[in-house]
């Protein structure tokens, strides 16, 4: 997957790791790059300003357990999500039409 688009859609990637189970962020990282099956593992340079964010946002809560900063989607941040999960399918949907509609013409 292409660095852009991965950074666009990491919010995203990020709350819904989140949304599994409650979390820090080198778990989360290696969540990701175990889901993508090596392709990709994000930085803490790009995970960290992300889940301020999304504090500084009130999507998620962080506490620290054991020395580490565990983070947990409130219920907001499950809101955002589902908000989230509707604009990821109506976009990719609007990328397969026009693509279609560039190719069949």
């Amino acid at each position: 997957m292409d660095n852009d688009i991965r950074r666009a859609f990491l919010k995203y990637i990020v709350l819904t790791v989140i949304s599994k189970k409650s979390t820090h962020g080198y778990e989360i990282i290696k969540t990701i790059e175990a889901s993508s099956k090596g392709k990709w593992k994000p930085s803490t340079g790009s995970i960290y300003p992300i889940l301020d964010y999304l504090v500084s946002e009130g999507y998620v809560r962080s506490e620290e357990i054991d020395r580490k900063k565990v983070y947990t989607i409130t219920p907001e941040g499950s809101v955002a999500l589902e908000e989230m999960t509707q604009k990821k399918a109506e976009l990719l949907n609007e990328i397969s039409m026009l693509i279609d509609s560039i190719t069949e013409g």
